[in-house]
């Protein structure tokens, strides 16, 4: 269920930290996550303890394969999942600079949403992204998500206050991305 062609969704562990660390320090994941500032240790460790203790958060890590071996080049996960309502929050960041632009990204989202939709039984998948970032942009709408709305200059980004966008996906606009969805 977590395995596709170009690569899989990897348990995010400990002995991921360091790396994970290292994608958060780069000046371009920040900019496309909203991260401020360089992430320190301790930081990384507290906002990990958090996250282990977190039923509300599902982190996984996308491995690309590459000479029949997965390797980790990002991260994808669902935040803030309400269980009541049914709906949680999805994020996603291309760590390793060679693996953007080849499909990785399209490929470990759908991953996510089937996990989302299939298995954890939501109803509703959102998100927000800058204006700015075209290439996310482009990705969400090729998955599947409809555009809700802008939240006018709400961000202050690159020297400037950008638009933030929403999307997001029912459950039944994912029946339609895997049919085999309906028949369970």
């Amino acid at each position: 269920m977590f395995d596709g062609k170009l690569g899989a969704l990897l348990p995010f562990d400990e002995g991921s930290l360091p790396l994970v660390q290292a994608w958060m320090n780069d000046e371009e994941v920040r900019r496309g996550t909203g991260t401020e500032g360089p992430v320190s240790d301790f930081e990384h460790q507290r906002w990990y303890r958090s996250l282990m203790e977190d039923r509300s958060q599902r982190v996984f890590l996308i491995g690309q394969r590459s000479d029949g071996k997965l390797k980790p080049v990002g991260a994808i996960g669902l935040r803030g999942i309400n269980w009541r309502s049914r709906n949680a929050e999805y994020w996603i960041y291309i760590g390793d600079r060679a693996a953007r632009g080849r499909g990785v990204a399209d490929e470990a989202s759908r991953l996510l949403l089937r996990f989302a939709f299939s298995t954890l039984g939501l109803h509703r998948v959102f998100l927000q992204v800058n204006a700015t970032n075209q290439p996310a942009v482009r990705l969400y709408r090729r998955l599947g998500f409809v555009e809700e709305g802008t939240l006018r200059g709400a961000v202050f980004a690159e020297g400037r206050f950008v638009d933030r966008l929403l999307f997001s996906m029912l459950e039944e606009e994912a029946r339609q991305i895997w049919p085999e969805r309906s028949a369970s």
